[in-house]
């Protein structure tokens, strides 16, 4: 099946479960799903294929929850991005002008062209949690190209098996899925370093029951906040290591990648990357030394 045919039976499908076949309820204003993104922490550095995951959390108390679709975007795009898996070319409509000239009042010349366009699919896990046996669940970016650029906006979808929703709990908070993030390589200088994680409002963000009647939910907003480096820590593993020694040899003697957190790479407090770095996180790891200073920099 076609990217594009698919994409037609998921949007059909939910929107069987948008709108049901049962017309719409008035709930009490109390009556609500809570939808919650934990407030977490990450080192910056997350990048190259390690991931910061970030928790959607249900509380849910009366409810049979279907199918649903989160659009979340962030207040500071520029210190973190979604992770992106890959790249998903898909085709999308078009109206295409046709005209040779002028027309009669009234007449239009369009016709639809088919144009492909790249969709980032973004990394999203379900294992152990609400949905982990659910028979759709999709995670669409931005679009964009093939080099796979930033990612500042994600689309989550989800479709529960026929008659196996998500029924109430009152045992609390449930975990419903994780998405990924990628940290920047910031600064120990750089003081804003939180982002608001931002769920958009009904139309674009919904909870629905079996028999397609939207259910009420209210978010409470989460923050990632990227903490400072680990001292001596070069690769950004946010642990000292044998690793940070290789990633400073591998640098300094094999023009290897500088350090993603240069602050941190700077083991002796220098303000810079050389081979007393070195020296002291070997004699800090297999010598009992001094653990690694806090760094600064001044230039590679």
């Amino acid at each position: 099946m076609s990217t594009s045919c698919k994409r037609m039976l998921i949007l059909a499908a939910l929107t069987f479960t948008l709108l049901g076949l049962g017309g719409s309820r008035a709930w009490a204003q109390d009556d609500s799903v809570d939808v919650a993104i934990v407030y977490t922490a990450a080192y910056p550095g997350t990048h190259d294929g390690k991931i910061a995951w970030v928790e959607m959390w249900l509380d849910n108390h009366q409810f049979s929850v279907s199918g649903f679709q989160f659009m979340i975007t962030m207040s500071n795009n520029d210190l973190v991005d979604f992770h992106t898996t890959g790249i998903e070319v898909d085709t999308i409509v078009v109206p295409v002008d046709t005209c040779t000239g002028p027309l009669p009042h009234g007449q239009e010349c369009y016709v639809d062209s088919l144009v492909p366009t790249a969709v980032r699919l973004c990394a999203i896990d379900t294992v152990g949690s609400l949905i982990s046996g659910f028979d759709l669940v999709e995670c669409h970016g931005d679009t964009g190209d093939t080099s796979l650029p930033e990612c500042n906006r994600i689309e989550i979808l989800g479709l529960a098996p026929y008659g196996e929703p998500i029924e109430p709990y009152f045992g609390g908070w449930r975990r419903l899925l994780r998405f990924g993030m990628d940290m920047g390589c910031l600064s120990d200088t750089v003081s804003d370093r939180s982002t608001i994680f931002l769920i958009a409002p009904s139309g674009n963000s919904f909870l629905s029951d079996p028999q397609g009647d939207l259910i009420p939910f209210r978010y409470q907003q989460g923050e990632l906040t990227a903490l400072f480096g680990v001292n001596g820590d070069a690769n950004a593993d946010s642990v000292v290591g044998l690793g940070d020694v290789v990633k400073l040899l591998d640098y300094l003697y094999k023009h290897g990648k500088p350090p993603c957190i240069p602050e941190s790479a700077d083991a002796n407090g220098s303000c810079l990357a050389e081979l007393g770095d070195v020296v002291q996180l070997l004699q800090y790891l297999f010598r009992n030394g001094p653990p690694p200073k806090v760094g600064c920099w001044h230039g590679m």
